[in-house]
């Protein structure tokens, strides 16, 4: 059995399937978000820098956001779960928010097709964020309780 498969065995056995399906939904978001963002590049609605940078703007808040997050193993379920609290409650409000004041937000500055192509990229670099910063701490915690362990290297 390759190490990828024994990752997985861990994952299913270890995480809680609520939490993979967050990872799911952030994963098909952000690539239904990458697609926008490379049509709206193509068809030159955003210069591929501008939209790189509200990538990388969105990949640094969505990674803040995702650190913020509780993420935890609970020893009664043998389970890495994570629950919607009093973080996570308030960040959906502000998430919800920026996604419906987004032209009072940058309309000053980014005006028509340019705006919903950078709000576009902005989104799907903080999915991107989100996806990753709570991966890791997935992987963190399962390594603290010792199911996840690097493979030893031959010493020959």
């Amino acid at each position: 059995m390759g190490i990828r498969n024994k990752k997985r065995i861990v994952r299913n056995r270890y995480v809680h399937y609520k939490l993979k399906r967050r990872l799911i939904f952030f994963i098909i978001l952000f690539m239904v978000m990458c697609g926008i963002m490379i049509y709206d590049i193509i068809f030159q609605k955003i210069d591929f820098l501008f939209a790189l940078l509200a990538f990388a703007v969105g990949s640094g808040i969505g990674y803040v956001v995702g650190s913020i997050k509780k993420v935890k193993w609970a020893e009664e379920e043998s389970m890495v779960i994570s629950k919607m609290d009093k973080e996570g409650i308030i960040i959906l409000i502000l998430y919800l928010s920026f996604s419906l004041s987004r032209k009072w937000l940058f309309g000053h500055w980014i005006h028509g097709d340019t705006l919903s192509a950078f709000c576009f990229s902005l989104v799907a670099g903080t999915l991107l964020g989100r996806f990753l910063s709570t991966r890791i701490k997935i992987r963190k915690i399962l390594k603290d309780q010792r199911y996840l362990v690097k493979p030893e290297k031959n010493k020959e």
